[in-house]
């Protein structure tokens, strides 16, 4: 006869299971993997776009410039995650447990060493790139604290949430900007950026309505009665860049070249109505998993229309390449099936 065995599921509001060690001392390459998929690489691609936009509006410079700037885009996206991961535990326990799994396996003493090293190696190769582009990452470097630390915690106000996290592209194309010597705080390209990242801000919160609203957590959804109401909001906001993107060009801040990029309000259309149509956070979660990848093929072909060179055709395949890599081997900390923890039975 078949026999049933019940998979063993993790409780995240009780103490971590422990390591597996080596005698007294934990097996790095595992506490390593968890770091990796805590930083969330997938998401480095969008400080990674927005710098090599404020850099190659002057042309493309020495390769070793670039790689620098890349490195330390990386590595401070990587470290807001893993602070990130770190800070919200009580919500995560509802939202995504997994990642409340692996923080409580590294403990938080992995968390701040892998948080210090990647700051701290984001700072030692900034010292190639001049003052101004310390200036710029020491801006990034708060903002990306205090996006969930307190006393702080811009995440903590809607309003402060969506600026802070439009900071992700705005500090990176600022940064772009100081390595060739200048920060025009003028610039449209850099408005433009700034506040499609802002506006897409409000996608990520949608699939984690219910677990904020009962963590009390303010968001740009939760100050909403119901999910409807906050699809509807984020929706609505979500089509205004490109009021601004017509605006810029007609005031003759943009070249009319510009306006290819309303082509991706036909995506986004679908992309709402998929969001419309969700019946849990599941469905939610994969309409953002939608937008991630409509989100970054703004960005990068803005880049295109700003640079159309060889280089930054390169640029855009390696975006998607390592995207879609990601994806696929299925790293990312951000789980689409929050079911996890649902007893699996086995026949043998």
């Amino acid at each position: 006869m078949a026999s049933r065995k019940s998979k063993k599921t993790y409780n995240p509001l009780l103490p971590a299971p422990p390591l597996p060690t080596f005698g007294t001392v934990p097996i790095i390459p595992h506490n390593l993997s968890i770091v990796f998929r805590l930083s969330r690489p997938r998401t480095w691609v969008f400080p990674s776009i927005s710098f090599l936009l404020g850099y190659s509006l002057a042309g493309w410079g020495p390769f070793s410039q670039i790689g620098l700037g890349l490195a330390i885009a990386c590595l401070v996206t990587a470290a807001t995650n893993i602070v990130n991961a770190y800070a919200d535990r009580r919500e995560d326990a509802v939202n995504q447990p997994s990642r409340v799994f692996w923080i409580d396996r590294i403990g938080p003493g992995g968390a701040l060493a892998s948080s210090i090293i990647l700051y701290g190696s984001a700072i030692a190769l900034s010292i190639y790139l001049g003052p101004l582009f310390i200036l710029v990452l020491g801006l990034g470097i708060f903002n990306s604290l205090f996006y969930s630390l307190p006393p702080l915690r811009f995440k903590a106000k809607p309003f402060s949430s969506l600026i802070s996290f439009s900071g992700a592209v705005g500090l990176a194309f600022l940064s772009g900007l100081a390595v060739r010597g200048s920060l025009d705080l003028y610039n449209p390209l850099f408005w433009l950026a700034t506040y499609f990242m802002l506006t897409y801000g409000t996608v990520k919160n949608l699939p984690d309505y219910s677990g904020d609203k009962k963590a009390g957590t303010r968001t740009s959804a939760t100050i909403f009665q119901n999910i409807r109401d906050a699809v509807l909001f984020s929706g609505a906001l979500l089509f205004t860049p490109y009021v601004l993107l017509v605006s810029l060009v007609a005031m003759g801040l943009l070249a009319p070249i510009y306006l290819l990029d309303l082509g991706f309000a036909v995506i986004l259309t679908v992309i709402f109505t998929r969001m419309w149509k969700a019946k849990s956070s599941e469905d939610l979660e994969r309409a953002h998993t939608s937008g991630f990848f409509y989100a970054i093929s703004f960005l990068l072909f803005t880049l295109v229309l700003t640079n159309p060179t060889v280089e930054s055709i390169v640029v855009l395949l390696g975006a998607y390449l390592w995207t879609l890599l990601m994806s696929k081997v299925n790293i990312d900390s951000r789980i689409e099936n929050r079911d996890w923890e649902k007893t699996r039975r086995r026949k043998q």
